[in-house]
């Protein structure tokens, strides 16, 4: 086994994400879907496939099973990103998203993924003694039927006994139960944050107050879609940016490309919060510019960071 450090990323519930357009949708009628496009999915992995094209040691995981399992393997085989996946009897989930050409706006159809069964998501600690290497973990998106939060728990006590961090982006409901495994940072969105403080705040002051309450168990607390822009809360100081001005072409996957471009400033051992986010929001913007489920390109990440702009807030 190389002793090269790596990222290890788990999405408990990878898809195939099938994306398309159309004309425009109606009710009631066949819509012809145009411009097909297929591509491995979950928020980690997402988030890894960018940490691949930022050329960072990464090994993708979770649970995959049936056709679709295959078909998402060959496709991050094809990106030559590297995985080690549990296989399942059940068939993995296929995610859909139709973009409206005439708005330009999208609706998602997220399957709920494949029964895991006990023996299956007893091999999820395996992962964590295949690797002696293993300097920073991902774990991202929603859990599949059979997984439970204390599962994901377990998980993240075993990585902080091996003195592994760990990254959560997984929705609200999920980061409430797991977050007391005392993650290195989360990534909520705004909605998942309300519903991880069970509140309605909307403001960046609101959020940055209640974000700090979160410092007990966690050492970042990034949020975004908070007045336009993104807010990264730390111990010493509260940082907010936005995005420079593109146009945006699709939102899917914006949100699991911060998650990557901050892991790789993680990983390169950067202790700048301020330039942690500036990266974070560079690879956003340039996802954005993608149609359908398309991730942002290196290029794109580099050419934006040079227009992003973060602002200490105290």
């Amino acid at each position: 086994m190389s002793s090269k450090k790596t990222i290890l990323s788990l999405t408990p519930n990878p898809s195939l994400d099938l994306g398309g357009t159309v004309t425009n949708s109606k009710l009631n009628e066949k819509n012809y879907v145009f411009n097909e496009t297929r591509f491995a999915g979950g928020n980690a992995i997402n988030a890894s496939r960018i940490l691949s094209r930022l050329k960072i040691p990464v090994i993708a995981s979770g649970f995959l099973g049936g056709p679709t399992g295959v078909e998402i393997l060959n496709l991050l085989s094809a990106e030559k990103l590297k995985n080690n996946f549990i296989k399942i009897n059940n068939n993995s989930r296929t995610c859909v998203t139709i973009s409206n050409d005439l708005d330009h706006n999208q609706v998602r159809f997220n399957f709920p993924g494949p029964l895991i069964k006990s023996n299956e998501k007893n091999k999820m600690l395996d992962l964590l003694n295949d690797y002696q290497n293993i300097s920073l973990i991902l774990i991202g998106g929603s859990l599949p039927p059979g997984v439970k939060s204390r599962d994901i728990l377990k998980f993240m006590n075993l990585a902080k006994k091996k003195n592994i961090k760990c990254i959560v982006d997984c929705p609200g409901p999920i980061l409430e139960k797991i977050i007391k495994g005392r993650p290195l940072m989360i990534k909520p969105n705004l909605t998942e944050f309300q519903q991880l403080m069970k509140t309605k705040v909307k403001s960046i002051s609101s959020v940055e107050r209640l974000a700090k309450e979160l410092l007990q168990y966690v050492q970042y607390v990034c949020v975004s879609s908070v007045e336009g822009g993104t807010l990264l809360v730390t111990k010493d100081h509260s940082y907010f940016g936005k995005i420079p001005h593109v146009k945006i072409n699709s939102t899917v996957g914006a949100g699991d490309s911060m998650v990557g471009a901050i892991a790789r400033e993680f990983f390169k051992n950067n202790s700048d919060p301020g330039d942690l986010l500036r990266w974070g929001l560079a690879a956003s913007a340039a996802t954005l510019l993608q149609k359908g489920t398309q991730l942002g390109s290196a290029r794109d990440i580099e050419r934006l960071y040079k227009k992003c702009v973060v602002h200490q807030l105290d």
